[in-house]
């Protein structure tokens, strides 16, 4: 008599059997998900209503804001904003009136061609080629009607199909035959840090170790010629075109470098390159970022950074310091403040009071003086009298972006010209006897790296100045005891042409 399987032995076997079919079609599954091209699709654009009850952008279409943005994504990555803060950002502009403009744009504003560049243009770069660049972005950019430009690190793209967190080179096609992109280099191969002579800095602005030794700056500019060109051959090979347009690896053009050459000669490297405008910036600023114009330098063309931390209202807020604010002709229309002692606007007249420092001033209050470049400034100073100065500066970078300014301290017995700049003290370029009484009136202005003091019944002074303080706006201070206080009246502001 023949064994049979106890229905136990019969349900195991069974089970058994059922666990490698679906072992089987799980493998056949994931073989299939495997072998298929990486494409993902774009995701549909996430947009938000737009913010009410916010303050009036400026207009000022001679300059253009530029910000940049690295990925746009809701993990957790480096650098990235999420998608609703994009969302709020774009939305906050196109409802402040923001139109983007492209890279030959940029060209008419360094080339002083305001009447081609809407009210408030700006530039959307995005930097390193990221993948969220398909799929996040441009269904946003679509959706308001907004253009970018795409920096890529050109030796990271990969073939269409290749899992991968950067672009392919078919999104990149798809993206230029969508009229809403166009495309700069951020290197091919040098967005990295590398050892150095006791460090570890940026590949592109150092000259970096080679066999253990410092490379020359001969192997620098071998080494850095041949990434441009692999660079430019990646796009002739692409897009049928070389690029024009180039952003720095860390927004950094050479002032993390260990040679001061270098920062002078990569403008030589890229122009030979077939490039013609470089962006820096990519973080987001502490201090001072300046719309570009027509004073900017190409090779130096600022940003301002976006990360996930960047509110809307902050983004505004740097937006609206970045824009050029046109020289008031009488300068008691100017918002004031008193960053000492005490500042009292009246119709035609600044008072500046000191407190018990020692010292008052009058400061313009988040005005940008990027553009106040070649002026003449005409007031009269009263309430002058012995160990009281009245200081005059012009040419101040508060709200230019740098540190300095030229002064012009006007006492009973003498006047003196200083020049202040970035954190060295203050030094003396002239000093003339004066005579005068309690008020004295006077022209003073600059024009280049000159300077002329026109006192009324004095002679002439003039001097030369540093060059780096090119441009700046105005400030009115005083020192003396404490309660001291000195007039400047009808001070009048003309730009010279």
């Amino acid at each position: 008599m023949t064994d049979r399987p106890s229905p136990g032995r019969r349900l195991l076997a069974l089970l058994t059997g059922l666990v490698a079919v679906a072992a089987l079609l799980a493998a056949g599954a994931s073989w299939v998900t495997l072998s298929r091209p990486f494409d993902p699709p774009q995701l549909s654009a996430l947009t938000v209503a737009a913010p009410a009850n916010r303050p009036a952008m400026p207009r000022y279409p001679g300059a253009i804001t530029v910000l940049t943005y690295h990925g746009v994504s809701d993990e957790a990555t480096a650098g990235a904003v999420s998608r609703a803060v994009f969302a709020e950002h774009l939305a906050a502009l196109a409802a402040a009136g923001y139109r983007t403009v492209k890279l030959a744009d940029v060209q008419d504003a360094l080339a002083g061609r305001a009447d081609t560049l809407p009210d408030r243009p700006l530039l959307l770069t995005f930097d390193d080629g990221s993948l969220t660049t398909w799929t996040t972005v441009d269904p946003v950019l679509r959706a308001y009607g907004f253009t970018g430009v795409a920096f890529l690190t050109t030796g990271r793209v990969v073939a269409p199909g290749t899992p991968s967190t950067f672009l392919s080179t078919r999104q990149i096609r798809d993206l230029a035959d969508s009229g809403r992109w166009e495309f700069g280099s951020h290197t091919d191969a040098l967005h990295d840090w590398v050892p150095v002579a006791g460090d570890i800095q940026p590949a592109l602005t150092n000259q970096i170790l080679v066999a253990g030794r410092p490379e020359t700056l001969t192997e620098w500019r071998r080494r850095v010629s041949a990434d441009l060109e692999r660079s430019q051959d990646f796009f002739q090979r692409v897009l049928g075109e070389r690029a024009t347009a180039f952003s720095y690896p860390y927004g950094e053009a050479g002032r993390i470098s260990n040679s001061a050459e270098i920062s002078r000669e990569l403008p030589v490297l890229l122009e030979r390159a077939g490039f013609s405008l470089a962006f820096t910036g990519e973080n987001v600023p502490s201090g001072h970022v300046n719309a570009l114009g027509r004073f900017t330098s190409r090779w130096l063309l600022p940003r301002i950074g976006v990360r996930r931390s960047t509110t809307t209202e902050s983004l505004l807020t740097m937006i609206r310091r970045s824009i050029p604010t046109v020289p008031p002709r009488d300068l008691t229309t100017a918002p004031w403040l008193a960053a000492d002692g005490r500042c009292a606007v009246r119709p035609s007249r600044l008072r500046v009071s000191v407190d018990g420092h020692g010292a008052g001033e009058c400061r313009l209050d988040e005005v940008n003086t990027s553009q106040w470049r070649d002026y003449e400034l005409t007031l009269a100073v009263g309430g002058l009298r012995p160990g009281v100065s009245a200081v005059v500066a012009v040419r101040d970078g508060g709200g230019a972006g740098h540190r300095g300014a030229v002064e012009v301290l006007v006492g009973r017995r003498q006047i003196t010209v200083r020049q202040q700049v970035g954190d060295s003290p203050a030094t003396g370029l002239v000093t003339r006897d004066l005579r005068s009484g309690a008020r004295v009136r006077l022209t003073v202005a600059v024009r280049g790296d000159r300077i002329t003091v026109l006192p009324e019944g004095a002679p002439p002074i003039t001097a030369t100045f540093d060059n780096r303080l090119h441009e700046g706006g105005v400030v009115f201070s005083l020192t003396g005891p404490a309660g001291t206080s000195v007039g400047y009246d009808a001070p009048v502001l003309t730009p010279i042409t």
